[in-house]
């Protein structure tokens, strides 16, 4: 059962170490904003001094992932001058590089051949892998022609596809994960591949109380749907419990200790287990050094050690 905590890149330093020693996780993803740094960025990072970083919490039993905003790597933007149609074609109808791309265009034989270059350059450990759509809630995906009838959700599979097979020319085991998150919190319709697999990431969702409260009924219906069409063994959540980036109002306001309501995360790690799902992650961005210095690692570390505790419970009453 997986047990996560996904920080942002710059975030991770040698006190993250301790924290994932203490708070017994077992998964760490790397993330960076697309707003502040870019995927090349980030490359550069790990060639530089990641890979270092990476083995060290991998010899630990740590497996490392990077959890990414892909498309605009997938699909540079720089290709739009000379390639408009492999971009997506906005509601007024015009063809723009904002967001995403055309899921019905020639983008998805480079979106094929950039995954594998990604992969390459990646060289990560594990299988699995987190390539995520653009970070945006509001209509972000094509109107042309083509791609009109066919909804958001259906427009990223056959992007997710071509992506997928792109990974499988590095690694064979290659497996790839469906972000159920803004524009795309409704299933597909048609068959998911067996290698496609759910990550949810319930963004509106009331942290204050757990996800079976009224306040949290229409994020808890989004999964019950996402789960008729997605197998709940190998779903994964990817929750806001310890993301300081949102406690702290994404840097409008001063960070401030991560509240640790144990009564909430106690009743959503059973709720999300008792459906049938085995990989439980939050995001903890802006949990860096000067976060550590001023507050500590306690609500991370008991974090960690109350979900393995729940975790090892429910593999006994299986």
């Amino acid at each position: 059962m997986k047990r996560s905590v996904v920080i942002l890149y710059r975030d991770f330093c040698d006190e993250w170490f301790d924290i994932l020693k203490k708070g017994e996780f077992n998964t760490l993803g790397l993330h960076f904003i697309p707003s502040e740094n870019s995927m090349e960025e980030y490359l550069q990072w790990l060639s530089e001094r990641g890979r270092a970083l990476i083995g060290r919490a991998e010899a630990m039993g740590v497996q490392v992932e990077h959890e990414l905003h892909a498309f605009r790597y997938l699909l540079p933007r720089e290709m739009f001058a000379e390639k408009p149609e492999y971009f997506r074609m906005n509601a007024a109808g015009e063809r723009s590089a904002d967001f995403n791309l055309c899921a019905s265009s020639g983008a998805l034989a480079v979106v094929e051949e950039r995954a594998y270059d990604l992969a390459r350059r990646l060289r990560q450990s594990g299988h699995d892998y987190y390539l995520w759509a653009d970070d945006v809630a509001e209509d972000c995906f094509c109107h042309c022609p083509a791609c009109a009838g066919e909804k958001p959700s259906a427009q990223y599979l056959k992007i997710l596809k071509s992506i997928l097979a792109g990974l499988k020319k590095y690694g064979a085991h290659a497996r790839l994960c469906y972000l159920g998150y803004g524009a795309i919190l409704t299933p597909p319709d048609g068959e998911i591949p067996e290698d496609i697999f759910l990550e949810f990431a319930p963004f509106w969702r009331k942290l204050q109380s757990p996800m079976q409260a009224e306040e949290n009924r229409e994020s808890a219906a989004l999964l019950g749907v996402l789960l008729k069409k997605f197998p709940a063994h190998s779903a994964e959540i990817l929750d806001y419990w310890l993301d300081e980036s949102m406690h702290s109002g994404w840097g409008k306001n001063p960070l401030s200790r991560l509240p640790y309501a144990e009564n909430v995360l106690k009743a959503d790690f059973g709720y999300y287990m008792d459906l049938g799902v085995r990989a439980v992650k939050t995001f903890g961005t802006y949990l860096g050094k000067e976060y550590l210095a001023q507050f500590g690692d306690r609500e991370i570390a008991d974090y960690g050690k109350l979900l393995k505790k729940m975790q090892e419970k429910k593999e006994k009453e299986l």
